[in-house]
């Protein structure tokens, strides 16, 4: 815990980057903090604090925000816990070009996840990577198998992976990616010991094998024997 020398209030941590220009940092902390407060009491549940990025190429200052350790209002600490900061100069998920090329939306939507979840807006991101997960196995399975595009298109996802995903590594990552993904959805998680990390650990693993399987077709395809 930070104690940041004004009414007892302390904190979990400092940021540990730059929002504006997405370096890994130890930011200046300023003496300016304030508590605000919400509905009308005097009990403030957010906390903003001003930082100076130390880099000389950026030297920006941004806000740090926490939120209060607490939840009962009858209940007096001044523990506040890191959740984001802002501005939130976002910079985009760069993917293989192979993966651009087969599904741009995957692509697109990936990233405005990445962004929300950067913004703290750690209730709607999941959702969001769950969707990315299915455009990119759809988008996959449509490229391999042309005819049976509108058919893919209907399909429920675990579904399409079950009958179209034949590499075993893959298919394997792509089923618990699911998993996870619907954990984001629904009402009740399944896989309490599992977050957010662990999906998109999985649906880049689903990149990986993606990936490697469009570069083993580049080289059989362009290297026959002759």
């Amino acid at each position: 815990m930070i104690n940041i020398g004004r009414n007892g209030i302390q904190i979990d941590q400092d940021p540990n980057s730059c929002p504006v220009c997405n370096h890994l940092v130890s930011p200046n902390r300023t003496e300016i903090f304030k508590e605000i407060n919400t509905e009308n009491s005097n009990w403030s549940r957010y906390l903003e604090g001003l930082y100076e990025c130390p880099s000389l190429k950026c030297g920006h200052l941004f806000l740090a925000h926490f939120e209060r350790k607490s939840k009962n209002k009858g209940t007096i600490d001044g523990y506040f816990t890191y959740t984001h900061s802002t501005p939130n100069h976002f910079k985009p998920v760069e993917f293989d070009e192979r993966i651009a090329t087969i599904s741009p939306s995957f692509v697109e939507i990936f990233n405005q996840s990445t962004n929300a979840e950067q913004a703290g807006l750690s209730e709607v991101c999941g959702m969001g990577y769950r969707k990315a997960l299915e455009f990119l196995i759809k988008d996959y399975c449509v490229s391999s198998q042309v005819n049976d595009a509108e058919k893919i298109r209907k399909m429920m996802l675990m579904q399409c992976i079950n009958q179209y995903i034949t590499d075993t590594n893959t298919k394997a990552c792509a089923t618990r990616a699911v998993w996870l993904g619907n954990d984001e959805t629904h009402y009740q998680r399944k896989w309490k010991d599992r977050d957010i990390g662990d999906l998109k650990l999985l649906i880049n693993l689903v990149i990986h094998w993606v990936v490697s399987s469009l570069m083993t077709q580049e080289y059989m395809q362009s290297m026959q024997r002759t």
